[in-house]
């Protein structure tokens, strides 16, 4: 898979409870959770009388909530996604400081919940336990009791814990869900692709049987009217002229039948492709397939399938792409699959499992991949395969 070589120690997050839909269920109760907070600390008699410490302390809120949003609008892929949550964390962190009233900890759950999404385990307990290290010393700063420091903190704790579970489990059934349908429309085309296979030999069979068989016994038949026809007693019956034009008219149609069935050797990648795409919500996947064409050999065929099943796969899960553009024509002599996307482009690009799994199945059928970027977003895969036509 493409992978930005920043993102090798990030796991890839699912959505999980807190998805990209700026109004689901959860960011609204995210939203009505900060509404609540920034009700109770911010005091509209210091922002009248222009106190800067409630000023800056506002400010750090607002732009807790600014990061938030711009998770659920762009996403939490990547480094920029990480540190736009880990800044939620800084500005919890910097408006305790400044306001002082405790309960901005509260929005610590929910940055729990969406780092568990996104860390391993370990660099996750690593990142919580820095951010309540940092509740501890402002609160020690302050003066508050060490006692009422570790009830707060293990109340706070306790939620950021049932927040983190909540997310794990989500994420967990929400990758489960998408590895599901990934599998199904992987089998539907795989299906697809035998389906046609089969169609195909069908076909050839049939063609080889009318032309060796049918056209063999025909020409057979014509060659002994002919014959008959020369004998002086039967040359002026009717019928044996009449025998012979059928035999002709028989011949000629067969002939058509098996050029109509040889018209149509090969496979026929449409189905295939766009039971790829079926199963995918949200996501635009136009398909442009050259009219007529057919790919000759099934591993062609089949490469060519794996190889824009795995550039939707990467267009979905690591640039978020909502539209996808699926071209294959013929180019010359060479057959062409061009898989493009609207989603972010990787500063760079490592080759994974994914992609050294398409360069040896294309290399396996006299093939190569091209892939670069289209600024300002999106990226462009060509599979090409060299001499595919005759």
């Amino acid at each position: 898979m493409i992978r930005p070589s920043f993102l090798r120690d990030i796991a890839t997050p699912a959505e999980g409870p807190f998805s990209t839909h700026l109004l689901s269920a959860l960011n609204i109760a995210a939203y009505v959770t900060w509404l609540a907070i920034a009700f109770a600390v911010i005091e509209p008699a210091k922002l009248a009388a222009g106190d800067a410490r409630e000023w800056l302390g506002a400010a750090c809120l607002l732009g807790i909530l600014v990061l938030y949003v711009s998770c659920a609008l762009i996403g939490r892929d990547g480094g920029a996604g990480l540190w736009r949550v880990l800044g939620q964390g800084v500005l919890i962190l910097a408006t305790e400081a400044l306001l002082g009233s405790g309960q901005n900890a509260v929005l610590l759950i929910i940055v729990a919940g969406q780092l568990v999404l996104m860390l391993p385990l370990r660099a996750f307990v690593m990142v919580m336990l820095a951010f309540n290290a940092g509740l501890v010393v402002i609160w020690h700063v302050r003066g508050v009791p060490m006692a009422s420091t570790l009830i707060s903190l293990t109340q706070i704790g306790a939620f950021q814990a049932f927040a983190a579970l909540t997310g794990h489990y989500a994420g967990s059934r929400e990758q489960a869900r998408e590895h599901l349908a990934q599998v199904n429309a992987e089998l539907l085309a795989t299906r697809r692709l035998l389906e046609e296979s089969a169609r195909a030999g069908e076909r050839l069979k049939l063609s080889r049987e009318l032309h060796d068989v049918a056209g063999h016994s025909l020409t057979a038949l014509k060659l002994n009217l002919a014959r008959l026809s020369r004998d002086p007693a039967l040359a002026a019956r009717e019928e044996i002229a009449l025998s012979a034009q059928l035999a002709d008219d028989l011949l000629a149609q067969i002939r058509q039948v098996v050029g109509a069935l040889r018209a149509h050797d090969g496979l026929d990648l449409r189905a295939a492709l766009e039971a790829l795409g079926r199963p995918v919500p949200g996501v635009r996947i136009d398909m442009e397939i050259e009219d007529g064409l057919r790919v000759d050999d099934i591993d062609q065929a089949e490469a060519l399938l794996r190889c824009a099943q795995e550039a939707i796969t990467n267009a979905l899960r690591h640039g978020r792409a909502r539209h996808i553009r699926i071209r294959l024509q013929h180019e010359g002599a060479d057959l062409a699959l061009t898989v493009e996307n609207d989603g972010v482009s990787p500063a760079r690009i490592d080759e994974g499992n994914g992609l050294t799994g398409m360069r040896e199945r294309l290399a396996a059928v006299g093939g190569r991949i091209d892939i670069e970027p289209t600024p300002p977003r999106g990226l462009r895969l060509v599979a090409r395969i060299e001499g595919a036509r005759a």
